[in-house]
C-alpha cells in the first residue's frame, strides 16, 4: 500500500537491559541541574528513543516510568508529546500532540503494505481476550498463511508467490518487534502484547468491516488503510 503510516519498535535485549545507556543504578541524581532522579531520567530517555517501551523488555524503565509518571508526562508535554501507558498489558509510547498549533516533533515514514497491515489487525484480535497474566500468544507461519489466503488477489494463483507474500508479511511485522521467532522452531512466533494498545478498538472495529466485505465478494473493493500506530523522533 502507498499510504505512509507509522510503525512502531522496541529493540530492547531483554528484562534485565537495566543499564543500556551506561549509567549505574546507583548514578548520583541532577547533573547538569537536572531536577528528575535518575532513574526518571533514564526513563524518558528510553521513551524519547524507542518508539514503545514495555515492561517484559525494559524493566527497570518500566518500574521507573510508573514511579515518576507523572514528572515523565510533563516533561514530554513540554515537548507536545502525550505520554500514554496501556498498564494492563503493560506497554508505554508516546503521541504526537494532535493540537493543529503543536510542531510536529515526530514523523512517519516507513510505509507498511497490505499484508503486513492485515495480519496487524489479526494479531491485534488474537491478543483480544489476554492480559498480562496470561501464556504468551502464539502463532505459526501455517495459520498466518491460513488467515491471508482468503484476501488473495485475482489472478494470484501462484503458491510458490502467495508463500513469498506469506514471508514478507511476516518479517514486515517481526521488524517492528510485534512477533518474536521461536529460536528452537522456525514456524513459531510470539505475538508482542503491545500490539493491543498500539492498535485501538476503532481501527479493529473498521477492518473488520474490510475482511467481511473481502470475504462475501471474490476480489478485494480496494486496500485497506492502517491508521497510525506509532510515531518516531524527527
Amino acid at each position: 500500500m502507498s499510504e505512509r503510516i507509522t510503525v512502531v519498535d522496541d529493540d530492547s535485549v531483554s528484562s534485565d537491559d537495566v543499564d543500556e545507556y551506561g549509567f549505574e543504578d546507583d548514578e548520583p541524581d541532577s547533573p547538569g541541574g537536572s531536577q528528575l532522579p535518575s532513574a526518571a531520567r533514564r526513563a524518558l530517555t528510553t521513551l524519547l528513543t524507542k518508539r514503545f517501551i514495555t515492561r517484559s523488555g525494559n524493566r527497570s524503565a518500566w518500574d521507573a516510568l510508573l514511579t515518576y509518571e507523572t514528572e515523565i508526562r510533563e516533561r514530554l508535554a513540554d515537548m507536545y508529546l502525550l505520554l500514554i501507558v496501556d498498564k494492563d498489558y503493560e506497554v508505554a509510547f508516546k503521541r504526537q500532540d494532535p493540537a493543529d498549533d503543536a510542531p510536529r516533533l515526530l514523523r512517519r515514514d516507513k510505509p507498511l503494505h497490505r499484508d503486513a497491515s492485515l495480519l496487524l489487525i489479526h494479531l491485534r484480535k488474537e491478543h483480544t481476550y489476554t492480559d498480562a497474566t496470561d501464556d504468551p500468544v502464539m502463532i505459526t507461519r501455517a495459520q498466518v498463511a491460513e488467515f491471508l489466503r482468503p484476501f488473495r488477489e485475482d489472478g494470484d494463483g501462484d503458491e510458490a508467490k502467495f508463500e513469498r507474500r506469506v514471508e514478507t508479511a511476516i518479517r514486515a511485522v517481526a521488524e517492528l518487534k510485534l512477533l518474536t521467532p521461536d529460536p528452537d522452531a522456525d514456524y513459531l512466533f510470539t505475538v508482542s502484547p503491545a500490539v493491543v494498545p498500539l492498535i485501538g478498538a476503532d481501527e479493529v472495529m473498521r477492518m473488520e468491516r474490510y475482511f467481511s466485505q473481502a470475504a462475501a465478494e471474490a476480489a478485494l473493493p480496494e486496500e485497506p488503510k492502517l491508521e497510525e500506530i506509532g510515531e518516531d523522533l524527527a
